[in-house]
């Protein structure tokens, strides 16, 4: 009963984080909007199948976290803080890791006399009900949260007392409108401002204090992003996105293969790669969208320029069978493996005669039946990167054995780790029929 108990635990916590397909990685960092503050936070994605948790920021405001392939929008969210919802757009097929920074707002506590978010509304009750006439004159003004500067925006009032809404609009020439209230209230505050996130808040206006004051609301920047993945970078490797008026855009460089940037929302870029051994190669960023844009691309190989007479030939990679090699409890793709997967696909698509077979094992350290679903797992991580990668479902042949077939005794922990691996064989589809 113990065992049953704990295989179905173990099932129900594979299927918490398997039940969508991973495409790539995001990486980065989250901060106040200073940049200086690092925040910890976790990092969820809408998708087809609803709100999928990813994971979360450690004490230094880092992540790494598996994507969804069908992410639509990415919510970071902090205590203290404004939670960032962010679209996410797809250039190309998205396979390995994008980088990208987070910048979260502080959020403003509940108080008397003083706009706070929504999310922060506690229970609050006017103590004074009674409608006793009075003349509460607030101006507002509306600020970018980072630069300061004021900003044009519209703001609707909704008005717990009265049951009325009442909107207008700050403009460049005119940031600041004064407005009489007339009794006290509670006051739902929306504020909108072309290119920033949209403020929603909350006024106790439970004072009949006759001195005016001013309320200063700042918003923070929809940041539109663009993240880029090069996916064959070599060292030396140098970029630069160019706006298609010829202006230069500052690129954060990660490291020779991945790179981001803070755009204008509709705007068409040009990415230029060149240095190393490799080709220069400029490619067009289609007109922008806003949120964040995940772009992967390749770059040809010099050796691989190929003139109009020639003709291309195919390059086959060694894909000869091999081991792959998993830690202790885990079933994640090991990075070091994406390089020998990704010639094992290109291998079987130019090859209509061969398929695969991939087989899972375990070590025998824990139950068996844990063990066997495990091995299962491992080997369905294999499958569903190579199956992304273009490869038929129907050309591959998959089997998890748990800890059934060892190739080392399970005495120490080196043989062990030996006996924790995915065997992946080439085979021949005309000798198998």
């Amino acid at each position: 009963m113990k065992n049953g108990q704990q295989l179905l635990a173990f099932c129900l916590w594979l299927g918490s984080v398997a039940t969508y397909a991973q495409c790539g990685f995001l990486a980065g960092k989250v901060t106040d909007i200073s940049g200086i503050t690092t925040l910890t936070a976790s990092l969820s994605a809408k998708t087809d199948q609803g709100k999928v948790r990813l994971g979360r920021s450690d004490s230094v405001g880092i992540f790494n976290v598996e994507m969804p392939c069908n992410v639509s929008v990415l919510t970071i969210e902090a205590p203290q803080y404004q939670s960032l919802h962010i679209p996410v757009n797809i250039d190309g097929k998205t396979e390995g890791t994008y980088f990208v920074a987070f910048a979260l707002m502080p959020l403003g506590r509940q108080t008397s006399d003083e706009p706070y978010a929504q999310s922060e509304q506690k229970h609050f009750e006017l103590k004074d009900s009674v409608r006793t006439p009075t003349s509460i004159i607030r101006r507002i003004e509306v600020r970018d949260a980072l630069s300061n500067q004021s900003l044009a925006a519209d703001i609707c009032l909704y008005y717990t007392q009265k049951e009325k809404k009442d909107c207008f609009s700050l403009l460049a020439s005119r940031p600041t409108a004064e407005i009489v209230f007339t009794e006290k209230d509670i006051v739902a505050v929306e504020v909108k401002s072309a290119g920033y996130q949209a403020y929603n808040g909350n006024l106790i206006l439970d004072k009949t204090d006759q001195e005016p004051r001013t309320y200063i609301i700042k918003l923070n920047k929809q940041h539109t992003l663009l993240s880029v993945n090069i996916i064959n970078a070599q060292r030396g490797t140098r970029a630069q996105l160019v706006e298609d008026s010829r202006i230069i855009v500052p690129l954060n460089r990660i490291n020779d293969g991945h790179y981001f940037a803070e755009v204008a929302v509709g705007k068409s870029y040009n990415f230029g790669v060149s240095g190393a051994d490799q080709e220069d190669f400029n490619t067009a960023v289609a007109s922008l969208k806003e949120g964040l844009t995940l772009k992967s691309l390749r770059i040809p190989d010099r050796k691989m320029v190929l003139t109009v007479s020639e003709k291309p030939k195919a390059v086959i990679a060694d894909v000869s069978g091999k081991t792959l090699y998993f830690p202790r409890s885990d079933y994640k793709l090991p990075p070091q493996s994406r390089a020998y997967l990704d010639s094992v696909a290109v291998f079987i698509q130019n090859n209509s005669n061969k398929g695969l077979e991939i087989t899972g094992h375990t070590d025998n350290v824990g139950n068996p039946n844990l063990n066997l679903t495990l091995s299962e797992y491992r080997v369905r991580v294999i499958t569903r990167y190579l199956i992304n990668k273009g490869v038929s479902e129907r050309l591959i042949t998959a089997a998890g054995m748990g800890s059934k077939h060892p190739v080392r005794p399970n005495d120490t922990e080196e043989n062990r780790r030996l006996n924790r691996r995915v065997e992946v064989q080439i085979i021949d589809l005309s000798e198998k029929k």
